[in-house]
């Protein structure tokens, strides 16, 4: 019969081999697994000893109940667009490591799955013969580090990311060959710049790391902590190689998270705006060296061998799944970005091969990231105040965008009912806002000079934020009183809530940079094996212990984590709910709380 070639083991199959008929098992929700094992049980020998052709990999209740019928394998398949190419074969796992004759899982392209499906669905007899041999082999996990020396090197810098590996394997061209390379050559244009003299030695370090995804970063941060205190920002460079065209995509930015507010967000869109603008195929009339008629590219960023494509981008809220979240985890504290192109339509697939790059698509990357890292490591003043602008122009759009009209949607819940809740908790969305975009340009301090000229531009630029926060304020207030009796007033501050205000939580010494899943840390295990429920009882969700974790940094207070944490979840929380958790913290020596901010 047919031998199917491009197939690929699914994680968890252990080895062995099989030889038995293809059996059609259909999708079946959770609710209606009794008619399988109805109809399992009315012919058992159909099932035992069977391969099943399935649509995903089966898992829980599903995997069980094959398990028992004693089907000894499954053939699925795993497609990003399965009518976009049939042919490739996505990496796929299952709980096969715990079936006791379900030991197998194989997947193919949809081509041959669905040739499979048309056979079983004819009534043609399918006889599968199958082999799995699984092996393991010692090994090391391997990280590639490499850095231009600052003349100021122990002021925090910039670091590159970009990961070579996932597990042990070097998988895919785009994910993440492409990554590493674009950042090789930035290394390179800069050695030779600075070489040669036509770029100065920054002041600040530029690193370079390229280890095994995310968990080869912790274990790089771990090993020299120090390198923490010496970062300001982390461009992370994950699957950026694609021509977008070709993989019908955007190039991406993920933004630095709210509790890491960064000058970053603004800088970089400022220059994915340029590049989009200097590489269009149409290009507004009036604009710098366009043409009235349009059609016209006013400067081309193109490469030898590459596309003559439009670059298309957008930015989102911070996401994870890659190795900036190493450095935006609370316990690590340095912002972090990714780049990325999604969708990717051959993602973890053995289709993933380096014709799907585009070297002009990996020019424009090269160019995002070396311009918004010299500009990070090297600020110079006459450079401050054009920084500021595009910081504070990325933060208006920003706050108009999600901002305004999430405080207004709180406020609209609520106005049939508690007037007053209601504005107060969107006057804390709306500061919560603006407080994102005062910590952005409150980061321009940690890169500029130090000079006087370069703080007093920062606070200037700060106070006209603190008007434009008023005036939101005012707003917020405004709208509230619509079609209510007078106009509404907030309370004032209590005892209890003053009293918070003047404690101030911190991670604890030997914490940052060296500990970073307080799950694994083993004071932690320690004393939530001796109180069992503990967390329970403060009566806070998952997001909300997240979250206040996050916005601990040595500079909020306890009123001011209560009140960034109901904005961002927008789920009901108090400040003594607040407290116990962080009593928590400190109890097991993950944090310790401090007086006065």
């Amino acid at each position: 019969g047919d031998v199917y070639k491009r197939q690929l083991i699914a994680s968890g199959t252990r080895t062995g081999n099989v030889d038995g008929p293809l059996v059609y098992v259909p999708p079946v929700p959770d609710d209606q697994l009794s008619a399988l094992e109805a109809s399992i049980s009315a012919s058992p020998e159909r099932y035992r000893g069977a391969v099943a052709l399935m649509w995903s990999h089966p898992r829980g209740s599903l995997f069980q109940a094959l398990d028992r019928a004693g089907v000894q394998a499954v053939i699925s398949f795993s497609s990003r667009e399965r009518y976009f190419d049939p042919d490739q074969v996505v990496y796929s796992r299952g709980s096969y490591g715990q079936g006791e004759n379900l030991s197998m899982g194989f997947t193919v392209s949809w081509r041959e799955w669905s040739e499979m499906l048309e056979d079983t669905q004819m009534g043609i007899p399918v006889q599968i013969k199958g082999r799995a041999v699984m092996e393991t082999y010692p090994n090391r996990f391997e990280t590639v580090y490499a850095w231009i020396p600052g003349t100021e090197p122990n002021l925090p810098g910039v670091v590159f990311t970009a990961h070579l590996f996932e597990g042990y394997t070097k998988r895919g061209a785009n994910d993440n060959m492409g990554g590493p390379a674009i950042q090789l050559e930035i290394l390179r244009a800069f050695h030779d710049l600075i070489a040669s003299g036509q770029l100065p030695q920054p002041r600040r370090s530029i690193h370079f790391i390229w280890p095994n995804e995310i968990s080869g970063t912790y274990e790089f941060l771990r090993r020299d902590p120090s390198l923490v205190e010496k970062l300001s920002i982390n461009i992370n460079m994950d699957m950026v190689s694609e021509g977008l065209r070709n993989a019908n995509s955007w190039f991406t930015m993920s933004e630095t998270p709210a509790q890491l507010a960064s000058f970053y967000d603004g800088l970089a869109a400022s220059i994915l705006n340029y590049v989009w603008r200097t590489n269009d195929i149409v290009y507004p009339p009036g604009a710098p060296r366009g043409r009235p008629g349009g059609q016209y590219v006013p400067s081309p960023m193109w490469e030898k061998n590459g596309s003559r494509d439009a670059s298309r981008f957008f930015t989102h809220e911070a996401t994870g799944g890659s190795d900036h979240i190493v450095f935006n985890n609370p316990s690590v504290g340095i912002p972090g970005i990714e780049f990325f192109t999604w969708p990717d339509q051959w993602y973890h697939a053995d289709s993933d091969t380096p014709d799907k790059g585009d070297p002009t698509e990996m020019r424009r990357v090269a160019f995002i990231g070396a311009t918004s890292a010299w500009v990070s490591a090297n600020l110079e003043d006459q450079m401050v105040s054009d920084l500021l602008d595009v910081v504070s122009d990325f933060g208006y759009n920003r706050v108009a965008e999600r901002g305004i009209p999430k405080a207004k949607e709180v406020l609209e819940e609520g106005r049939a009912g508690d007037r007053v809740g209601s504005a107060a908790a969107a006057l804390n969305v709306m500061e919560a806002a603006v407080a994102r975009e005062r910590d952005a340009l409150r980061s321009i301090h940690d890169i500029h000079s130090g000079s006087q000229g370069a703080r007093d531009l920062v606070d200037q630029a700060l106070a006209s934020w603190d008007a434009y926060g008023e005036a939101l304020a005012g707003f917020i207030l405004e709208t509230g009183s619509l079609g209510g009796e007078g106009s509404l007033r907030i309370p004032e501050i209590t005892a209890e809530e003053q009293a918070f205000d003047d404690i101030v939580p911190r991670l604890a010494a030997g914490i940052r940079g060296r500990e970073f899943n307080m799950g694994q840390y083993d004071r932690a295990q320690e004393y939530f094996q001796e109180h069992p429920g503990v967390l329970g009882e403060v009566g806070l969700s998952n997001g909300q212990t997240r979250q206040i974790l996050n916005y601990v940094n040595g500079q909020r207070s306890v009123l001011t984590i209560k009140k960034r944490v109901a904005a961002v979840t927008g789920e009901g929380i108090t400040l003594e709910q607040v407290a116990s958790y962080l009593g928590i913290l400190e109890e097991i020596g993950w944090i310790e709380m401090q007086e006065g901010n």
